[in-house]
């Protein structure tokens, strides 16, 4: 799958281009993209997605990197990325809709109902309408799609994540909400001393935070899969009040140090408690497996 630079001329025919942030890559912007499929199949040209390299406030529910395999998974064959900064923030609906029309090549829009471009997004579907009767381009804009009574939306998702309900989240999503990242080669070696080593990870910047708690968790590492235990937040019975992710992959007996792991989330187990020893939370942790088991 190709990554081009906003403004960036993307060679070939036409194509089927969909418009929006896509940070979660939920429901609803999967049924967009369904959408947008089989308008490429009709057309028998790509399809293309619009997305930012970095947060337009508050956080990502999905960094840059991570939406990627999400995209290429649901059949896009590439992607159009800006960087939501200063100069972008400043470009009118119509340069922005002229330079993409000019720079990717497009024969028809897909975009939600709800979708606003341009400066102070002053501009939506009304403007991209007129625009593509000018440009003799073909427009799509979804109807909002519902998940258990409400809009699917990142707003929402943020909401999920807030309140540690990832069960929910997974629904809303399509799959379960994970985190990609590189185990951290520093550490004390604690987890190994009372019977679960684990790997650390550090959000990185960006990223929307969920709720501290543990977590039960599926870890992928290199192509296997093992179900597991998180702590996301501080390790109060050892004095450290960093917000870290510490994994326990249950049946995973490899060195993790340095190597890229997913931990995907399931569900809420209970709050991060401050134990009197090692050997009372190593106790802990096995109730813990028990319940994930």
């Amino acid at each position: 799958m190709k990554v081009y630079n906003y403004g960036e001329k993307r060679p070939g025919k036409p194509c089927v281009l969909l418009l929006g942030y896509f940070d979660g890559v939920h429901v609803g912007h999967r049924a967009l993209i369904a959408r947008a499929k089989a308008l490429s199949a009709e057309y028998g040209c790509e399809t293309g997605i619009t997305t930012f390299y970095d947060a337009k406030a508050g956080g990502q529910i999905y960094l840059f990197e991570e939406r990627l395999p999400l995209f290429e998974k649901l059949g896009i064959d590439f992607v159009c990325a800006a960087h939501f900064d200063e100069a972008f923030r400043k470009i009118s609906g119509g340069d922005f809709l002229e330079t993409l029309a000019g720079s990717v090549g497009v024969c028809a829009f897909v975009c939600g109902e709800d979708y606003t471009f341009g400066n102070g997004a002053a501009c939506g579907v009304k403007e991209l309408e007129a625009f593509c009767a000018r440009k003799g381009i073909r427009l799509f804009a979804g109807k909002l799609v519902e998940e258990n009574g409400e809009k699917a939306a990142a707003t929402r998702a943020k909401k999920l994540l807030d309140e540690g309900d990832v069960a929910s989240l997974a629904k809303l999503l399509g799959e379960p909400y994970f985190i990609k990242g590189k185990v951290s080669t520093e550490g004390r070696h604690i987890g190994r001393r009372i019977g679960f080593p684990t790997a650390n990870l550090h959000l990185a910047p960006g990223k929307y935070p969920l709720k501290c708690g543990v977590y039960a968790v599926t870890v992928h590492i290199g192509g296997k899969s093992y179900r597991g235990i998180a702590n996301y937040g501080a390790r109060p019975t050892f004095g450290d009040e960093r917000v870290v992710l510490e994994v326990y992959a249950d049946g995973y007996a490899g060195d993790l140090y340095g190597k890229e792991i997913t931990v995907c989330f399931d569900f809420y187990l209970r709050e991060i408690r401050k134990f009197s020893s090692g050997e009372e939370l190593s106790r802990q942790l096995k109730c813990d497996l028990e319940k994930i088991r």
